[in-house]
């Protein structure tokens, strides 16, 4: 497996410490306590970004909060399923129970927004883990210090995780390439 790392200099530069790699086994560095954002840049079929380009309808973001078990039967209700692509609604599904399951959660918060402004800063949390995706773009910070940072994007639909121990600088941003890009947010929280 090819990673690829970043470790900044903090003496010299606000970034955060980042392994990323293409194959999901780069989850398990969600362990590592010495990394602050982990990314997993998975392939994804080309037909999500065709599906998002060519489909011009508006659409209407929202935020569910709960239990996985409420959070997943608001993604099935019908009425919603039938807004967004099948293909979205299938892969938030599946990255919510992800979350989950690497944060020991059963209290989520979930957010599917379209894009706008473009490259408006995402506001973080304390959560236990958080993770972004950026469907039909990309997930952006920057590294370095104010005046000449240097931009750093991910992989179009790849998930980028942060751990609550996290301790690097990072302003994420949602970088569309499509005209219906979403941004997506995911708060898992350690159960009480």
């Amino acid at each position: 497996m090819l990673v690829i790392e970043s470790w900044p200099d903090p003496a010299v530069a606000l970034a955060p410490r980042v392994r990323a790699a293409s194959d999901p086994t780069i989850l398990l560095d969600l362990t590592m306590t010495a990394i602050d954002v982990v990314v997993w840049g998975r392939n994804v079929p080309p037909a999500w970004q065709e599906e998002l380009s060519v489909n011009t309808a508006p659409y209407e973001g929202f935020t569910l909060e709960g239990t996985l078990d409420q959070i997943t039967a608001a993604l099935r209700d019908a009425k919603r399923r039938r807004q967004f692509p099948v293909f979205l609604m299938d892969d938030v599904e599946h990255t919510v129970a992800l979350a989950a399951a690497l944060a020991f959660s059963n209290r989520l918060v979930v957010s599917l927004e379209p894009l706008a402004p473009p490259g408006a800063p995402v506001l973080r949390n304390t959560a236990a883990l958080e993770v972004y995706c950026c469907y039909g773009g990309a997930v952006s910070w920057d590294s370095g210090l104010p005046k000449d940072a240097e931009s750093t994007t991910t992989s179009v639909c790849a998930l980028v995780f942060i751990p609550s121990f996290s301790d690097g600088e990072a302003t994420l941003r949602f970088a569309s390439v499509v005209e219906n890009a979403f941004g997506l947010t995911i708060l898992a929280y350690r159960d009480a």
